[in-house]
């Protein structure tokens, strides 16, 4: 039996190699074609450099010479025969050189997270060979896999300018309730769940919903509070996530009935569970990689961990399956704008538009012109006809994906509309014969200890929070009169990251500048004062 292995071909000018029937370099000067193509790309500053297939190694070199400031290559394979022969041929060693092996999208995205997404600004692909037409779906895969990690890092760190420094005052603000909150861990049911969401497909579930309520645990995202109490269908559970001042029209014109629970991350509006007095349970979501988590979590302070999930539909899923070893139902959740609607009825959004609308801007036409001002696109629903989304509800959709299928076959989708959410769908029929056989265990929610912790543990640490930022001022006014930071000061500027969050240039570098250590200045004694307050509350 032939072995499947490339062959080298050697040439006046060098040596090439063919496999598969695919040439990886001209014959006539195999090394001399690679080092043209090397130098004939024009690259800016700060690009990841994607060079699909190694070859033969042939270019690489001549690459890293001509690289601009910033910029890093990574170079693909993704055939183990290749990388084998290249790495016999040698290879260049340089640091800003990555050589990875694999077919994997994700594997060819964690490369880039090692590297470090903050050293780049794009990807630029850079074929030294022709090694990519081996496989050429694999190679753009990854391509589209390290643009969109890269797009990704750089929507969160914006929202983190734009929002990092809001949610960790929030953080700040509702520590204090720690001591009278309880964990979301506490809560257990042995009934099925349904998570309700504010889509437009909800309309189409409430008369299951209200058919089914009894033997159910309801957990509604809070935009669809205001709809479910319009049917006097108050949920068990409202989860909030929203850090904004917006997120309180959830809970307008009506409050929240006496029996229902607030699920709440611990960096949302503070005023949200300021509503629910002794009903709250708290989770926590790592919004940024901050060491004030590994600390809160260290002085047994920082309730039930969640991941950043940046959706408040997708949190309510991920609250669900920690509630209930039963199947867990979805409505609302659409990721979409079908027929051009954004929400359901009585949603705030679609009061806002009524509100706003009059004869001649009826209030239709006010969430048509809101959904065609976002950048958007068209893809399939869940029965294959199109449908209007954008980048953003693409991406929750694919975190509740991943949730969906680490689920074991817990997860139903009770909705025809809206994006494919990765759940066997269920008719309304099915869903109230499944909820049926579940058994009449009764309106049962059980929650466990009071609170998250103790206030003795919140002042501990809220001083040792102050200690910090108290020695930080003072190893910044030092490094003021000296040209360089100290190693102490750096630390601090490490251990403090919550108060840089929202700085542009946050990472900071090897050697920040005077500017940088003047605004951390300004940011430390910012939040020392406002951890007095919290100190004074406890």
């Amino acid at each position: 039996m032939p072995v499947d292995e490339p062959t080298l071909l050697p040439t006046e000018k060098g040596t090439t190699a063919v496999w598969r029937g695919v040439d990886l370099y001209p014959s006539p000067d195999p090394v001399g074609y690679a080092r043209r193509k090397a130098r004939v790309f024009s690259l800016s500053p700060r690009s990841l450099v994607y060079v699909p297939s190694i070859g033969l190694g042939y270019g690489l070199a001549e690459l890293l010479a001509s690289l601009p400031p910033g910029c890093a290559v990574l170079c693909v394979e993704a055939h183990q025969p290749l990388m084998a022969l290249a790495m016999a041929q040698g290879l260049p060693r340089d640091q800003r050189l990555m050589i990875v092996r694999t077919d994997d999208e994700q594997a060819a995205a964690g490369a880039l997270r090692e590297m470090g997404e903050s050293r780049f600004r794009r990807v630029v692909e850079v074929p030294l060979n022709a090694g990519y037409r081996l496989a050429p779906a694999v190679y753009a895969g990854m391509r589209r896999a390290l643009e969109d990690q890269l797009h990704e890092y750089w929507r969160n760190r914006l929202t983190l300018i734009a929002l990092g420094s809001l949610q960790v005052r929030n953080l700040f603000a509702n520590v204090p309730l720690l001591a009278r909150g309880g964990d979301l861990t506490s809560l257990r049911t042995s009934l099925p769940v349904v998570v309700a969401g504010a889509g437009p497909s909800l309309e189409e579930f409430l008369p299951a919903l209200r058919a089914v309520r009894s033997n159910v645990i309801l957990i509604a995202v809070d935009t669809a509070l205001p709809r479910l109490a319009q049917e006097s269908l108050p949920p068990d559970i409202v989860v909030a996530l929203e850090a904004q001042l917006a997120n309180l029209q959830d809970f307008l014109p009506r409050l929240p009935e006496a029996g229902t629970l607030l699920a709440c991350e611990l960096s949302s509006l503070p005023a949200v569970p300021r509503l629910f007095d002794g009903r709250v349970h708290f989770f926590s979501c790592a919004f940024a990689p901050l060491r004030l988590f590994t600390r809160m979590a260290g002085a047994g302070i920082l309730p039930c961990p969640f991941p950043a999930l940046g959706s408040v539909g997708v949190a309510a899923l991920n609250a669900a399956l920690r509630l209930t070893s039963k199947q867990v139902f979805l409505a609302g959740l659409d990721f979409s704008y079908p027929g051009f609607l954004t929400h359901t009825r009585g949603a705030p959004l679609h009061l806002a538009a009524l509100a706003g609308s009059f004869r001649l801007d009826a209030a239709e036409g006010t969430s048509f012109k809101a959904i065609v001002e976002r950048r958007k696109k068209i893809v399939p629903d869940k029965t294959g006809r199109p449908v209007l989304t954008d980048a953003i509800l693409a991406s929750y959709r694919d975190s509740l994906r991943r949730i969906v299928a680490y689920a074991g076959g817990r997860v139903y989708d009770a909705c025809a509309s809206g994006l494919d959410l990765g759940a066997p769908r269920v008719s309304h029929r099915e869903l109230k014969e499944m909820v049926n056989a579940a058994g009449e265990g009764g309106h049962t929610l059980e929650a466990g200890r009071a609170s998250v912790t103790t206030v003795e543990r919140l002042r501990s640490f809220i001083r040792s929070e102050l200690e910090i930022l108290d020695r930080g001022e003072e190893l910044l006014r030092a490094a003021f009169g000296s040209s360089t930071a100290s190693p102490d000061c750096l630390r601090f500027l490490d251990d403090a990251d919550y108060a840089l969050i929202h700085f542009p240039d946050w990472p900071r570098n090897e050697a920040p500048d005077r500017g940088f250590l003047a605004r951390a200045d300004v940011a430390a004694r910012y939040y020392a004062e406002r951890l007095r307050r919290v100190q004074s509350l406890l």
